[in-house]
Parts: C-alpha cells; sequence; structure tokens
C-alpha cells in the first residue's frame, strides 16, 4: 500500500514536470573563474607599468641620440621606438646575427650590463659616411677591422653614454660606459640562457637603409629600480624646465659653429686650361656683377646676397632669406 502516491505528491510531481529547466552546465560555466595560459618557459618579468617606462625613456633617447647623429653626419637620421617585448637572453642571442657589432655598457650604481646591437649594414654606413662618403654598403657582409672599430667606437658609441644617462635620469642617476664590442652572438655573457630580458627594437632609417637597432635590458640588471621605473615621467608635462638647463642648452646653441660659404658661380674649363692657368688669367663665370649670389649654410642655401667690399676685405650684403631648402626666397 505504500506505492500508491498521495495527493500532495501527485500535485508535486505535476509542478516539476512542467517547471522550465535550468541549463546547470551553462550556469557552472558562468560562476567558474576563468583561467589563463602561464608559460613557465617565458615567465613575464616587466608588467605593462615597466613597458611603459621603458618605452618613454627610448623614445627620449631616440631622438637626441638622432638630433646629434644628423649633426654629425649631416645628413637626416631617423630613429624611433618599433616595440619592446621580453624574452630569454637565449632567445635572443640564438636571432642575432652573425657577425653584428654588439655594444656592452656597464651601468653604475647597477651590478649588470646592458647590450646594443648594431647591423653590419648600419655599422658601414655610418662609418663610411663620418669619414666623407657618400655612405656605401660593402658588397658583402663582415666583420669590422681594427680600425673601423676604433672609428665607430669614438664617433658612435661614446655619445650613447650620456644620452642614455640623460633618458633615465628621472628614474635613477646612473652612468653608462662602454665597456667592450664583440662580432659574435655567443660569445655575450652577461646573463644565462634562462634570464629574462627587455628587448628594445628600434627603426633606424638613413640616406636608402632601413634597418634595426636591439637593446637588451637584462631584467636581473634594472631590478632594483623596477618600483621607479613605474611612476618614472607619469607628469612629466606637468613639470616646469629648468631653467638652468635651458640657459646651457641656449649657450651650447650659441657657441655651435656651422661652415657658410658664398658661391660666386661656376664655370666649365678643360684640364689643359686648368693647368695652364697663371696669375692675373681671369675665369668668366656664368653670373653677372650685379646678380645675386648664393649663401650657403653647410650644404643648403639660405640666403641670397651681393658681392661687395667692406674696407679692405671681401663682403657680402643680405637681400634675401631662402625659407624652403631649395633656395626658394620668401
Amino acid at each position: 500500500m505504500h506505492d500508491i502516491l498521495s495527493q500532495e505528491e501527485i500535485d508535486l510531481l505535476i509542478q516539476a514536470a512542467t517547471a522550465p529547466k535550468v541549463d546547470q552546465s551553462v550556469e557552472l560555466a558562468v560562476d567558474a573563474p576563468e583561467s589563463e595560459t602561464y608559460d613557465f618557459s617565458k615567465p613575464n618579468k616587466f608588467a605593462k607599468e615597466h613597458i611603459r617606462g621603458l618605452q618613454r625613456i627610448h623614445e627620449q633617447f631616440c631622438r637626441t641620440y638622432a638630433g646629434l647623429m644628423s649633426a654629425k653626419l649631416r645628413s637626416r637620421l631617423e630613429l624611433s621606438v618599433s616595440s619592446i617585448t621580453q624574452l630569454t637572453f637565449g632567445d635572443y642571442v640564438r636571432s642575432l646575427p652573425n657577425p653584428s657589432v654588439l655594444s656592452v655598457f656597464d651601468i653604475s650604481p647597477l651590478q649588470g650590463t646592458i647590450v646594443i646591437q648594431f647591423t653590419p649594414e648600419i655599422a658601414f654606413l655610418l662609418h663610411d659616411r663620418l669619414c666623407g662618403g657618400p655612405g656605401r654598403l660593402p658588397e658583402r657582409t663582415r666583420g669590422l677591422t681594427d680600425i673601423e672599430i676604433a672609428v665607430f667606437r669614438k664617433q658612435v658609441l661614446y655619445s650613447i653614454n650620456n644620452l642614455l644617462a640623460d633618458a633615465w635620469h628621472d628614474v635613477q642617476a646612473l652612468q653608462f660606459n662602454l665597456a667592450a664590442i664583440e662580432s659574435n652572438p655567443q660569445f655575450l655573457q652577461i646573463a644565462s640562457d634562462r634570464d629574462v630580458i627587455a628587448l628594445v627594437t628600434l627603426n633606424f632609417k638613413l640616406n636608402e637603409l632601413h634597418d634595426m637597432i636591439t637593446i637588451c635590458l637584462p631584467f636581473r640588471t634594472l631590478e632594483p629600480l623596477m618600483n621607479n621605473l613605474t611612476q618614472a615621467r607619469m607628469f612629466e608635462s606637468l613639470r616646469q624646465p629648468d631653467p638652468a638647463q635651458i640657459e646651457r642648452l641656449k649657450a651650447k646653441v650659441r657657441s655651435a659653429v656651422l661652415p657658410v660659404e658664398v658661391e660666386l658661380g661656376s664655370a666649365v674649363v678643360t684640364v689643359q686650361d686648368l693647368l695652364d692657368l697663371d696669375v692675373g688669367d681671369v675665369i668668366t663665370l656664368d653670373r653677372t656683377r650685379n646678380e645675386t649670389i648664393d649663401v650657403k649654410i653647410g650644404s643648403l642655401t639660405k640666403f641670397k646676397a651681393t658681392p661687395g667690399r667692406l674696407g679692405s676685405k671681401l663682403a657680402v650684403v643680405i637681400t634675401a632669406v631662402c625659407h624652403s631648402q631649395g633656395g626658394d626666397e620668401a
């Protein structure tokens, strides 16, 4: 008799059968926390705040270094931050071409080093331009000779010491010193293969060459100042410039030496006529006496002038200012 259901039990069964079904699988999926995949072979040591701080630091370095080298080379050099990624030191070394120009810098007071890598094409282009050439690349890739390394060290690498120190000044006062130059990536012994690094990749553009410069920043080297790096330059745009620094900058600009050339005109003569020239001979130029002549600052025509004398010396009188590179008058 116990198998017979009461009316109350029958009503409960009917109510349960007609009620909407709840998808328990969906409910569990919503309540379950989201999981993230973590690769223990490539641990993340640099947070997003650290990456943003490194971005600002190296953007300032690119601006100042590109300006300095453009003045040295008398040609426009463009340098900008392409990306900042983190990977292991072993992966970085295996990705480098051989030969390369690997510059190792000590950082004081930190206990560690960083590496700035130039491709041979960049090194040869800068070397040829600094030695007075048009910036030609070698026919085949090779390592730098001792003379080429000496020129590259003095004219290119030594300038990086102070510029990097200025870029890192708001984070911490650091001193960068060039310690060594290597050509084979396998000889780099600044970290172990498993150490995490921040790899800063810079876009390099000079003449027709578009290439990359990389900066290797080991986490162990930067670890003592990571807390400062997260807050560095957050209010940079709100700070007033240092008046003393502005005066120093003005003094450097006023003391800069620029070549000024006056082009009276041009003429075409044969080699024989050139060999036969003697004192008192006259070469006829392609401009008349009353025609304006070009005054060049470096390689650009900046002024128009007329020739004359100032006492016993030859002189010119500026008559117009050329605002465009082509020499058009304003």
